[in-house]
């Protein structure tokens, strides 16, 4: 610590008068390992729960999101099939796999001699 009185004779700046490390008064407390372990725990903590509301309001978001995509895409179904969209989705997949099943059952033969005529049919000019 220096004196109270430099070497100009004026009186120093109180800053000056405390060396480091020191405490600024001498009846001031100096913090043990223990409060500042304390101080940074309560730190993390409140970080934690600000970190903690982050999330939860990125999953709202994410949640209002994706609410709002299904709701889209069944507005656009409900305006491209009409009242009963997955009704009539059901039925056309239906009749697609019936068609399949016959045409499986159609000898190779037909279907190729009906091919054929077809081809004819439309070289013709």
């Amino acid at each position: 610590m220096q004196s109270s009185v430099n070497r100009d004779g004026r009186l120093p700046d109180p800053d000056e008068l405390i060396a480091e490390g020191e405490p600024p008064f001498a009846d001031a407390a100096v913090p043990t390992a223990r409060e500042k372990a304390d101080q940074d725990l309560n730190a993390l903590r409140h970080e934690l729960r600000l970190l903690k509301a982050r999330i939860g309001v990125l999953r709202e978001d994410a949640e209002a999101a994706l609410k709002a995509k299904a709701r889209s895409v069944d507005t656009d179904a409900h305006v491209q099939l009409g009242d009963y969209p997955w009704l009539k989705l059901a039925a056309a997949i239906t009749a697609t796999f019936v068609a399949a099943r016959v045409v499986r059952n159609i000898p190779f033969g037909v279907m190729l001699a009906g091919f054929a005529g077809h081809l004819s049919e439309a070289r013709r000019p």
